[in-house]
């Protein structure tokens, strides 16, 4: 685990503040647009946690309902930025752990199970279709990765009490509040990872009030907290005002009325959203496979695994009837579906030995499959990190130039480059020209959203790249 939270840490420690990060760090402003439109006025700095609270109640009623997910990112754009990889890759490995200990169905060591640790680590980090947006980059990693530790953190105990009828059974009473709290946040967290955590609430709640014709109180709590957030996160103002900010200031970004849920919208989030993240995570299915093949299976376990193997598909499905489905939104379907294929290979486990125990092809075939992933996790390693310090590198001499033409009317700076052939082989494992164009770098014209909002961030007088993006290069 030291060795994936340094490397972790690492590929944080590269990736600068870009994008809607220095849109966040100003108070937001819901009379001009919010502060994410182009063409906007001058904004005021966050310098104070009332700041903070303050910005995230006008950007609840004025552009949407992921308001934790929102504080922390505008705290964490009002800190310095060593600050958030610390807290971003502690995030992370504690997420790494939580799905674990969901897979296992108790709190155990990694130690105990060395080979279901490792393909958790294998897969939350292969296995995400958009690495880069949804667990490095500041603001893309505060809505999806932080919301789905807290998604994970509230699920355990219900896990562990599935597992384990005594869990659970003689909590104090401050566990309610503590529950109900807990499962506000999940619930008030992402869209489409709030309405399958409470899929999962419910079917646990179903199953336990089966067996013993009762629920906890702590159960219940945690189940209405939920449901409150979920409410809180789907009914907030802010997400009609949005389409109408949307309509007033970027209409070509809105799907026309005519245009929602017909055949033409579907096939697109089909072939745009839902397909190549199937593809990519399906390498999590094998263990499945393997397990309802041929594994001796009780009733527990597979209503366990099929649970949360559905959890993962059911935001897939979801996110068909979206008005777009971009492919970040399907990192809590990994998630999910991580925990299904952990559980599922450690109920292989003793069938594999055996297999490998009595012949030499099954040996020979895990061998020659466990080098090939080897070699595959250190070069994509190697190419990822190459490209993203070369991205670090090239933010450095930016800010070196910019340090030294402050006082310019206006600063034209090379656009930011990754190499074609990197771009292709590398995928979504990195960062991407897709990348660069939708957020990470500047933009052309100083009155666009990411160029001025990074002039106003750093007090100059305007900025620019040197030339205009590719749009080609990603499909538009």
């Amino acid at each position: 685990m030291l060795i994936v939270g340094i490397i972790f840490f690492w590929r944080n420690n590269l990736m600068p503040m870009v994008g809607d990060d220095y849109s966040y760090a100003f108070i937001w402003d819901p009379e001009h647009g919010g502060n994410l439109m182009d063409d906007i006025g001058p904004r005021q700095k966050i310098a104070s946690i009332g700041d903070v609270f303050a910005s995230q109640w006008t950007h609840y009623f004025t552009w949407g309902g992921r308001t934790f997910s929102m504080l922390i990112i505008q705290f964490f754009a009002w800190q310095d930025m060593a600050c958030f990889d610390m807290a971003n890759t502690a995030a992370c490995l504690l997420l790494m752990t939580i799905v674990y200990w969901l897979a296992m169905g108790k709190i155990v060591s990694p130690a105990k199970a060395k080979g279901c640790f490792l393909w958790v680590i294998l897969c939350i980090h292969f296995g995400v279709f958009d690495y880069i947006t949804t667990m490095v980059w500041m603001t893309g990693a505060c809505v999806y990765l932080w919301t789905g530790l807290w998604e994970c953190a509230f699920l355990l105990p219900y896990a562990l009490a599935y597992r384990n009828g005594d869990f659970g059974r003689q909590w104090p009473k401050w566990s309610i509040l503590v529950m109900a709290l807990l499962g506000l946040v999940a619930g008030w967290s992402e869209e489409g990872g709030s309405l399958v955590t409470l899929t999962l609430v419910g079917l646990a709640l179903f199953f336990f009030y089966r067996q013993e014709g009762h629920l906890k109180h702590w159960m219940v709590a945690g189940a209405a907290g939920a449901v409150i957030g979920c409410l809180l996160l789907m009914l907030a103002p802010g997400s009609i005002m949005r389409e109408k900010f949307m309509l007033q200031y970027e209409p070509e970004y809105v799907l026309a009325a005519e245009k929602l849920f017909t055949s033409e919208m579907f096939y697109r989030n089909f072939t745009e959203g839902f397909l190549p993240i199937f593809v990519w995570e399906s390498f999590l299915l094998l263990p499945l496979i393997i397990y309802f093949m041929k594994v001796q299976k009780t009733r527990e376990v597979k209503h366990y695994i099929m649970a949360f193997a559905g959890a993962g598909m059911e935001i897939l499905c979801l996110m068909m009837f979206a008005p777009e489905f971009k492919v970040h939104t399907g990192f809590h379907s990994t998630m999910f579906l991580t925990v299904a294929s952990t559980a599922a290979l450690k109920e292989c486990v003793p069938f594999l030995r055996e297999k490998c125990r009595l012949s030499a092809v099954w040996r020979n075939s895990l061998w020659g499959l466990g080098m090939v992933t080897f070699v595959y996790v250190v070069l994509s390693l190697m190419g990822a990190l190459y490209v993203e310090t070369s991205n670090a590198r090239q933010w450095e001499r930016r800010m070196e130039y910019i340090e030294q033409h402050r006082n310019d009317d206006e600063i034209v700076v090379p656009a930011l480059y990754i190499q074609d052939d990197l771009d292709e082989w590398l995928g979504p494992r990195s960062m991407t020209i897709y990348h660069l164009i939708y957020g990470a770098d500047l933009e052309y014209k100083p009155k666009d959203n990411r160029s001025n909002m990074f002039a106003q961030f750093y007090g100059l007088k305007s900025i620019r790249i040197d030339k205009e993006n590719d749009w080609k290069k990603v499909g538009e």
